[in-house]
């Protein structure tokens, strides 16, 4: 009876720990990575890449391998970008250079990964895999002029209070 108790006892003090560790785990993948953004990228990355794929070679399976390679590497690399792109939109003091820089790097950066990747993978026209990734562009001038905007209010409204 005591043993059973001493090991039910146990558990519960490592499952405490084990919540403490992913609430943890939880706030450093909140600053560093958006997850939401990762997944609608991620999804609609693997969409594009598998029709591509598809209507190149009317074969399903090596399109869904392609497919799910690219919502992989967009789910990870998307996710971080944009939460890097919402960081520079709001830590710059000048609006207008927050904008620019969270437009510009984010942008470069992905384009320069996925173009860099398909060489070194050896992707027959690495120009013309790169190019659904231009996409982002548009994405990171939306997500950063809409953080800036929410920051700029946030300031005037506490400016307002006191």
């Amino acid at each position: 009876m005591i043993i059973k108790t001493y090991y039910y006892v146990l558990t519960i003090i490592q499952v405490v720990r084990l919540v403490k560790v992913s609430r943890q785990i939880k706030l450093v993948c909140h600053r560093c990575f958006d997850l939401r953004l990762g997944s609608y990228g991620a999804l609609a990355m693997a969409i594009i890449v598998f029709w591509i794929n598809y209507s190149a070679t009317n074969e399903i399976y090596p399109s869904s391998i392609a497919a799910l390679k690219q919502a992989a590497y967009t789910f990870l690399f998307g996710g971080s970008l944009m939460k890097a792109c919402e960081y520079l939109a709001t830590s710059i003091k000048k609006p207008v250079w927050a904008i620019v820089a969270s437009i510009i790097i984010p942008s470069i950066v992905t384009l320069l990964l996925t173009f860099s990747l398909h060489n070194i993978k050896g992707t027959p026209e690495p120009l013309a895999s790169t190019l659904p990734t231009c996409f982002i562009i548009p994405t990171t001038a939306y997500w950063g002029y809409t953080k800036r905007k929410q920051l700029d209010t946030a300031i005037l409204l506490e400016e307002q209070a006191v």
